[in-house]
C-alpha cells in the first residue's frame, strides 16, 4: 500500500499556506490513480518526531503494510536534518521507496548531497523564523505588553490591551489561601488541607477542574505575580529541555497586586520553616 504523509504547523499554514489538503493533492497528482493511505499531522512542529500520524505511519511500515511513502517536501518530514536522515535510513532498510513532489532525489552521491543540503537549509530557515519570533516577543514584553493568556489564577487576560486584570472571585480565593497559611500552625498538612477544602466546596481551578492538588496550592503561594511582579522571558524553550534564564534576562511587567508584601513575606517564611522541618 502507498502512503501519503503531510504535515503543517500553525505558523506555516497562516504564513505560507502549506495546508494539509494542498499537500495531499500535490502528492496524489504524482501518484496518479493509485490508492493511497493518508497520514497527516495538523498544527504539529517539524522539530520533533513525536507526532501522532508519523508514529502511526512508522508502525504501519514496521509491520510491512506500506511499500512507498510520498511527501510534498523533505521539510514536511522534519525541520531537522538529523531526523530527515534518520527516517530515510530507517525506511530504506525496509525497502520503502520515499518520493518527494518537490525534488525526488536519486540514490547517488550527488542526490544524497542535495538531499542533505536541502534539509540543512530548511533547518536554518526554521531557526531564523524562531529567532525573529523570539525577538519580536521580547520587544513586545519590553513595551509592557503581556504576550498571551498565561492562565494565572486570580487574573484574567485582557487581549485588547494585552494586560493582566484581576478576576475578583479568584482573587478572593488567593487571599483566603494566603491568610490560611499565615495563620496556620507549622506543618505541611495545612497546604493539603486547603486543597481538600477547596475541592469539597466545589471551587473550580483556573482550568475548570473540580479537584485541587496540593502542588497547585503551593504554586499559588510562591507566585510573585500576586505582588504585582509578572515576569516574561523567564524560560528558555529553544532547546530540548526548558530551562530558567538568568534573572538579568527576565522582563518585569507590572500588574495589579492581590497580596500585600508583608503577608507574602510571612507566608514564604512559613513555607521555609515547613520545608526545613
Amino acid at each position: 500500500m502507498i502512503a501519503i504523509y503531510a504535515r503543517v504547523s500553525t505558523e506555516e499554514q497562516a504564513k505560507h499556506g502549506f495546508s494539509i489538503p494542498a499537500q495531499i493533492r500535490e502528492c496524489q497528482n504524482l501518484i496518479g490513480h493509485r490508492q493511497a493511505l493518508v497520514f497527516s499531522d495538523q498544527g504539529v512542529s517539524g522539530e520533533t518526531l513525536i507526532r501522532p500520524a508519523l508514529e502511526e505511519l512508522r508502525q504501519r511500515i514496521e509491520v510491512g503494510e506500506i511499500s512507498a511513502v510520498y511527501c510534498l517536501d523533505p521539510d514536511r518530514l522534519s525541520r531537522k536534518l538529523l531526523h530527515q536522515l534518520l527516517l530515510t535510513e530507517e525506511w530504506e532498510r525496509k525497502g520503502i521507496a520515499l518520493h518527494f513532489v518537490h525534488g525526488d532525489y536519486k540514490k547517488t552521491p550527488e542526490g544524497n548531497l542535495f538531499y542533505a543540503l536541502r534539509g540543512a537549509i530548511s533547518e536554518f530557515e526554521k531557526a531564523k523564523i524562531t529567532e525573529r519570533m523570539c525577538r519580536g516577543r521580547r520587544e513586545k514584553a519590553r513595551q509592557g505588553r503581556v504576550l498571551r493568556d498565561f492562565q494565572i489564577y486570580g487574573y484574567d487576560f485582557d487581549s485588547q490591551h494585552e494586560q493582566l486584570i484581576i478576576n475578583g472571585r479568584e482573587a478572593q480565593t488567593v487571599q483566603r489561601i494566603f491568610h490560611s497559611i499565615a495563620t496556620a500552625k507549622p506543618g505541611m498538612e495545612s497546604i493539603s488541607a486547603i486543597a481538600r477544602t477547596l475541592t469539597r466546596e466545589g471551587v473550580p481551578t483556573k482550568r475548570g477542574a473540580k479537584i485541587w492538588h496540593r502542588q497547585v496550592v503551593r504554586q499559588i503561594l510562591s507566585n510573585r505575580t500576586y505582588l504585582g511582579e509578572f515576569y516574561q522571558n523567564k524560560w528558555d524553550a529553544s532547546g530540548a529541555r526548558v530551562r530558567l534564564r538568568p534573572r538579568a534576562e527576565w522582563i518585569l511587567i507590572p500588574c495589579p497586586r492581590i497580596i500585600d508584601p508583608q503577608l507574602f513575606g510571612e507566608v514564604q517564611e512559613v513555607l521555609s520553616v515547613n520545608s526545613r522541618s
